[in-house]
This record gives structure tokens, sequence and C-alpha cells, in this order.
């Protein structure tokens, strides 16, 4: 599967910052419900081989942060998935993109969405191929 990354990469919103949208107490993308927030991910490229259900819908009870998202999906997918991601240290692969509601996150730490409604997250490895 060939997906280009600037078809689906907006490079003018990638941020190290929480998105302006997404302020206190919501992920991006996300439902709150009690300490529980409901994420959609959508899976590009290869990671999307891994999905089973577009986009998999996530219940995540820690704070949400990237990090949290790829440690959910890895219980979910497995170490497979996971190989794609994160080195062996757990640290995201910096060929691994992420966004949080159309903005691209840097800092894997750092609560995303802070609003009504699911948080929406792709994910996309950008390897030589994919990335032009």
């Amino acid at each position: 599967m060939n997906i280009r990354w600037d078809a689906v990469v907006d490079c003018q919103s990638r941020t190290a910052e929480v998105p302006g949208r997404a302020v206190s107490g919501a992920v991006v993308g996300a439902v709150r419900h009690a300490a529980v927030a409901t994420v959609n991910v959508w899976l590009y490229g290869t990671l999307a081989g891994s999905a089973t259900e577009r986009p998999l819908r996530l219940q995540i009870a820690d704070r949400l942060s990237t990090n949290a998202v790829i440690r959910e999906l890895g219980q979910r997918l497995g170490e497979e998935f996971l190989g794609h991601v994160v080195d062996a240290k757990g640290r995201k692969f910096d060929h691994c993109r992420i966004f949080v509601d159309g903005s691209e996150v840097d800092n894997p730490e750092l609560p995303v969405h802070q609003g009504p409604g699911p948080a929406t997250v792709e994910m996309i490895l950008l390897t030589a191929i994919e990335g032009g």
C-alpha cells in the first residue's frame, strides 16, 4: 500500500504544544466519561495492516497522551505493531508521525485534547518510499 505522507500531513500544522482547541481535561478527539477518554485511531501506511477495524476505537483511562495511545494500541495489536512504532526503551521512532485532531504532536507526554467528542488520532510511518 503506497500512501504519500504529504497526502495525510499538513506540514504547516506541526506543533510541540497542545493544539489551541485542545484545552484542559480532554484528549484530542476524545470523549471523557469519568476518568476514561474515547479515542478514534486511524492507522496509515504500514501500520494500517495491523488493524482489523477502521478506525480503532480505544478507551483510555490514563491521562490522555500519545504515549497512552501507543501503549493501548500495543496491548491490542501486539509486539509487531510496537516494533514499528517504538524502540526497545519505549521511545517513539522519529519516522512515526502522530496527529491529534489534525495537528502533529511532537511531545508524546503532553496531554492531548480537552473537549467534547471523541479525539481523533492519526498515525503514519514515514518510510523512504512513503516520504517521497
